[in-house]
């Protein structure tokens, strides 16, 4: 009984817990209109058209497509780390965690990173683009890399003034947008080592969530209807055949399956604020979400 008393409480913490942070990433990002969560995904998705322009027009080939991703995120991380220096410490969402802590985490990322792209730039033969890019500034003017990272850059800009801002009329606890701008480009690393793993799994997913959705609204058990079923298994066949056709295009439907992986981590990031709020309201039945702020 005392364990399990224990372990009740130890629940409660952590969703007590959990239901602050969320809070406290609502005071930052409140719960936002329908224009303003389209406006986000605009821009993401106007960041990841430029890219695909760039790719299409044989201006960027595979190995250029890592290389930006892998400066993006240092970028964004540097400009994150910079911001976060020019507050207290004390108004941090969080305390940086030890190094003994740390340390074993960011040695598995630098290892998967490491032999993911190690093994995929050997497949691609993409290791001539990619030590041009560090031997000169050339590469970067020919290929036109200079475009999206200076959209990006730009935009990082934007945000960070606007992160500022925000603590300066409001207080703490810092949030910074540009740590998740930095969030998305280090999980597009992580999931882009598997690039076509990524379109599958979002065409599959996203089709049964549409047909879940269909079958809510007509009031029908999608695991009991024989029509909601059909539709998930043509779903299911549509995302292997999509994932078929990159793989038949070789190099190029790589760095497709990449960019999509992108798109995807990004939109992932943007819609951290949809989640917060079904925290808080989990957590306050019967509540608004804008209560939070």
């Amino acid at each position: 009984m005392k364990r399990g008393t224990k372990r009740r409480a130890d629940a409660q913490a952590s969703s007590a817990a959990m239901r602050k942070d969320a809070r406290d990433y609502l005071r930052r990002f409140p719960p936002q209109s329908a224009f303003s969560t389209v406006l986000n995904i605009a821009m993401v998705l106007v960041g990841n058209a430029l890219v695909f322009w760039l790719l299409w027009n044989d201006g960027l080939r595979a190995a250029h497509l890592v290389a930006l991703v892998m400066l993006e995120t240092v970028l964004l991380l540097a400009i994150s780390w910079l911001l976060q220096r020019a507050v207290p410490r004390k108004d941090w969402l969080e305390q940086p965690k030890p190094w003994r802590e740390k340390l074993p985490i960011v040695l598995f990322v630098l290892f998967w990173l490491a032999g993911a792209y190690g093994i995929t730039l050997a497949m691609i033969n993409g290791y001539p683009d990619f030590i041009a890019l560090l031997k000169s500034p050339r590469s970067w003017i020919e290929t036109r890399l200079y475009i999206p990272l200076l959209y990006t850059l730009g935009l990082a800009l934007v945000h960070a003034v606007a992160d500022l801002r925000h603590y300066r009329r409001l207080g703490g606890p810092f949030v910074s947008e540009v740590g998740h701008d930095a969030m998305a480009r280090y999980l597009t690393l992580i999931l882009g080592g598997i690039p076509f793993a990524m379109p599958f799994f979002a065409a599959a997913i996203g089709g049964f969530k549409g047909i879940e959705y269909v079958a809510g609204k007509a009031r029908v058990d999608p695991a009991r209807s024989t029509l909601a079923g059909a539709a998930m298994l043509v779903v299911f066949s549509a995302s292997f055949w999509l994932v078929e056709g990159l793989v038949d295009s070789g190099v190029h439907g790589w760095a497709i399956g990449f960019v999509f992986a992108k798109l995807i981590a990004e939109v992932l990031i943007v819609c951290i604020p949809l989640v917060m709020v079904q925290i808080v309201r989990e957590g306050t039945p019967g509540q608004a979400p804008a209560s939070v702020s």
